[in-house]
């Protein structure tokens, strides 16, 4: 990290590409909305090149010595306090007060020293409660041999993140209120900085504080540059130095580097490090340093399209989306996309280790998960298990056990007879896509053939990933031969009039599982604005059950009604008549809603 350091002469910063990390929370394995993801995107990656004063870690903390000054030391009565999170921000806080001609309450830095000449500005990432604050900058210059501030306003959003850049042009010279237009501001001699509220609104404030930058131009630096130069790699820098990997990360490249932190060494197992830069650990320092270093340059936006990517040391690295971060493996990725003239910096809290055990193969991951019991089976009746592990790269969108037994009771137990094999191998085909197709992916391209040449539809419904209206629980587990995607239900389609697996106008299955197949193809097709469609699926459904003999006549009655009520309606007002008959014919026979 490239702290400002308070004693000391002034240190000139390298440009290096600073990143701010969202810490958003989000539900474990689960997409809640994709707007979240492209936030996160937004948020972590950047275009200017920027220098990290402080994003708040305890380091930084103890750093810049960060104390409160209010208006009570003038008599007021306003109170502000401030704290480090445990989410690594800084929460100011308080409650501002006009009372004896107070007004203001600030958060600021101790004595530091730092040239910022070479920046534009300052770039801060905020979540505020709607009113303006001031950054408050100080120098060396005085006002009748007292201290002058530079200040610069600005505006935050209620319980939003935002990003925020003010350029040292924007910032005026002033003393206890009076302007001094003819001070000016020297970058080169910052030596305090502090954040303010003095809006003359009395009342509550609070504003958190993700991350203070130095925003510039352009940067020629290579790699090995900025790893050399930014304090928050000093292990790393001894570590290419001592593999011998430091001409590599200055050569003309271009690499994509994931890099481990000081701190990411650190939570390695006591004398870990200092065994691999020995002469005997050089091996297999050279090994973990090829596990972070990619050929040619990956964006984020590129990486996490692709889901995975190959290393120098022909291992693969997942890219995914969970638990609202972006990682690596398991590893946070903290800043994205630090441009560099031969290739690009990842930032991540964790040292990549290679391990000897790869993915293992969908059947083997299927049957490690335990929660897919019913779906090996099935795969097992019908004969797929050579092909789940085998070589040939494909995509499963895996049912859960629960996902099984949201079916009408027997329905499992039917499929699975030996006589239902052909239905049941068609339903699990229809599962399955060829190659391996990322969450990213899928979702950029909208649509996707199964192997038993249906069409898949992706898409962000009620916020969340959905195929074929279907929830995707858990996306992109990467295994040897595929990816597997994690659904909470079955999901069917109509083949040749029929249905795959539970046919809609089979005698053979019960009522309750004929309605729950209509209403499963026809979802998809309302949603996609074909309520024609739909309609007649469920139409034919209803049909179906008032011919079947193991109804009585009230139910049959009431569908033949619906059918009735529906002539000279639309399409849609024909859909929702015959969707609340099959709903009120399901309640009646189970005691359940749909």
């Amino acid at each position: 990290m490239v702290m400002i350091q308070s004693t000391g002469s002034p240190k000139k910063f390298k440009q290096t590409n600073s990143v701010m990390i969202s810490k958003m929370k989000i539900k474990k394995h689960i997409w809640v909305s994709f707007a979240a993801l492209l936030t996160v995107i937004s948020n972590i990656t950047a275009t200017a090149k920027e220098n990290m004063i402080t994003n708040f870690s305890e380091d930084g903390t103890d750093s810049l010595k960060w104390r409160i000054t209010d208006d009570r030391v003038m008599g007021g009565r306003s109170q502000g306090k401030f704290e480090i999170t445990n989410q690594g921000t800084m929460r100011f806080s308080g409650n501002l007060s006009l009372e004896n001609n107070g007004g203001f309450s600030s958060v600021r830095s101790g004595g530091v020293s730092f040239d910022l000449s070479d920046s534009e500005g300052l770039a801060l990432r905020v979540k505020g409660d709607g009113r303006k604050y001031q950054v408050r900058l100080g120098t060396e210059a005085r006002y009748r041999s007292w201290d002058v501030s530079f200040s610069a306003g600005f505006q935050t959003k209620k319980d939003t993140w935002v990003n925020v850049r003010i350029p040292f042009s924007d910032f005026k010279a002033g003393f206890r209120g009076r302007s001094l237009d003819q001070v000016s501001f020297d970058p080169s001699k910052i030596r305090r900085l502090g954040i303010l509220l003095g809006d003359k609104k009395p009342g509550r404030f609070e504003v958190e504080i993700d991350s203070i930058s130095a925003y510039s131009g352009g940067s020629s630096n290579t790699i090995m540059d900025l790893v050399a130069a930014d304090a928050r790699f000093k292990t790393l820098a001894a570590a290419v130095n001592a593999a011998g990997l430091g001409e590599v990360l200055s050569g003309a490249g271009p690499f994509t580097v994931f890099a481990p932190t000081d701190a990411a060494f650190e939570s390695l197992p006591e004398g870990t490090v200092e065994a691999l830069l020995t002469e005997e650990g050089k091996t297999s320092l050279i090994s973990i340093l090829k596990n972070h270093v990619v050929s040619g340059r990956a964006d984020l936006s590129s990486a996490l399209g692709a889901g995975s990517i190959s290393n120098l040391e022909n291992n693969t690295l997942k890219v995914t989306f969970s638990e609202g971060s972006v990682r690596v493996n398991d590893a946070v990725l903290r800043q994205a996309d630090v441009s560099t003239s031969n290739g690009i910096v990842h930032i991540i809290d964790s040292v990549l280790v290679p391990t000897k055990e790869g993915p293992t193969s969908i059947l083997e991951t299927a049957n490690k998960a335990g929660s897919f019991k019913t779906l090996l089976a099935a795969v097992e009746t019908a004969g797929l298990e050579d092909y789940l592990e085998s070589g040939e790269s494909v995509t499963i969108f895996a049912p859960t056990d629960a996902a099984f037994n949201k079916l009408p009771a027997g329905t499992v137990e039917q499929l699975l007879k030996p006589e239902n094999r052909k239905k049941l191998e068609t339903v699990l085909i229809n599962h399955a896509l060829q190659g391996s197709v990322g969450a990213g992916t899928a979702l950029s391209q909208g649509t996707a053939e199964t192997l038993g040449n249906q069409t898949l539809t992706f898409k962000i419904q009620e916020g969340r990933f959905q195929v074929n209206g279907i929830t995707i629980d858990t996306v992109d587990l990467v295994c040897s031969n595929g990816i597997i995607h994690v659904v909470d239900e079955v999901i069917l389609f109509e083949e040749n009039e029929d249905r795959a697996g539970l046919e809609i106008n089979d005698q053979s299955v019960t009522p309750q599982a004929s309605i729950i197949a209509a209403i499963q193809q026809g979802v998809p097709l309302y949603n996609q604005g074909n309520a024609r469609a739909c309609a007649d699926v469920y139409r034919d459904c209803i049909k179906s059950l008032a011919m079947r003999t193991d109804l009585n006549d009230v139910i049959k009655t009431s569908l033949n009604r619906s059918l009735k009520m529906s002539e000279s309606k639309s399409a849609d007002e024909s859909a929702w008549i015959y969707r609340y008959a099959l709903d009120k014919t399901y309640s009646t026979l189970t005691g359940h809603t749909l």
